[in-house]
């Protein structure tokens, strides 16, 4: 049983939660999310299975925090990209290119969030943007994480009149897939260039967005 501390875990103790996650996060990425197993993992960060069970009840509470994990490393890199921007057209561009920059810069993050994304499945069947769909209504992500919506930089966009006038939500799909694009491509192809593909990008719905005058 864990023991409950006043002042929370100790520095040792994050640093082998950090590892744990990263391992889990690097094996996903190379033979997927359904062959990682907790033993599988265990083994690739050197303890036994039973100190990853210290920290994670079970596959899927790691799952949640590796997630989580990747979505904070990601929001590191583009949030203040996108706040240096002072327009929503600015800050469009920059959401898809710090998006392509992370995703060079972290490959195997990007390559484990496409398979968990592809492959997950809980107990009850549901898919990982179902739950994180429910989890987002009961509660609404805070901080960065909310600034990771591209739906808020397209609404923002028409509200100012830089933007013409279409579905947010479907706009945002579709910005979410071409750039979910990348990853696909570099998971057969590790020369694919991302940033060239993402500026590409960048024109495309700078294109597909913009008001005419």
């Amino acid at each position: 049983m864990r023991s409950k501390r006043d002042n929370g875990p100790t520095f040792t103790e994050r640093a082998r939660r950090a590892q744990i996650v990263e391992c889990a996060i690097n094996l996903i990425a190379e033979i997927g999310y359904s062959q990682t197993s907790i033993s599988k993992i265990a083994e690739r960060a050197g303890v036994a299975k039973s100190v990853v069970l210290y920290y994670f009840a079970n596959k899927d509470e790691l799952l949640n925090t590796v997630v989580t994990e990747i979505f904070l490393a990601g929001a590191a890199v583009m949030v203040p990209a996108m706040k240096a921007e002072p327009t929503a057209a600015g800050k469009l561009r920059a959401y898809i290119r710090s998006n392509g920059e992370f995703i060079s810069a972290h490959r195997e993050h990007a390559l484990a969030m496409l398979d968990i994304w592809t492959s997950y499945r809980s107990a009850s069947g549901q898919r990982l943007d179902e739950v994180m769909g429910e989890s987002t209504k009961q509660n609404p992500p805070q901080g960065d994480l909310a600034e990771l919506d591209p739906v808020r930089i397209l609404e923002l966009g028409q509200q100012t009149g830089e933007f013409r006038e279409f579905s947010a939500p479907l706009m945002a799909a579709a910005v979410r897939s071409a750039i979910d694009g990348s990853v696909t491509q570099s998971s057969v192809d590790p020369g694919f260039d991302v940033m060239a593909y993402c500026d590409e990008l960048v024109t495309v719905f700078d294109l597909a967005t913009r008001r005419n005058t």
